[in-house]
């Protein structure tokens, strides 16, 4: 298996750099041929939101739609897909931060009864709780 960073994600789908953007798929398409997969942890899932949103301006409904698209793909392994799923459902029907809710999944599948924080949005979440 071969991680992919968040840089190699953006290329997949943002194609203001066509050179960088071709020699992902190829090397993707390369690395799938060899029987081997694509490994994408949650770190790069987290960064890869945080950059579309901050860096190209995307709508949320386009961010989800990338995302879904890496979840479906069977040549990618993505860590803890179920936990990505639930967090990207959250984030896109929610409102939720993706990173807040994939924490607050992480969190729980840990066996946390909630998680601490001072962020009023992340403690719409059930999972989070103020500290006041």
């Amino acid at each position: 298996m071969i991680g992919l960073d968040t840089n190699a994600l953006v290329r997949l789908v943002i194609k203001d750099d066509a050179e960088q953007a071709d020699l992902v798929r190829t090397t993707v398409r390369r690395i799938v041929a060899d029987g081997k997969r694509c490994f994408v942890n949650r770190i790069a899932l987290v960064e890869f939101v945080w950059v579309m949103e901050s860096v190209y301006d995307q709508p949320r409904a386009e961010i989800s739609r990338f995302i879904e698209a890496f979840l479906e793909n069977g040549d990618l392994c993505i860590e803890d897909r179920e936990a990505a799923q639930c967090a990207l459902d959250r984030y896109r029907d929610n409102g939720a931060d993706f990173s807040d809710a994939l924490m607050a999944i992480g969190n729980q599948d840990a066996g946390c009864s909630t998680t601490l924080t001072f962020d009023r949005k992340a403690a719409r979440l059930p999972e989070f709780q103020i500290l006041s």
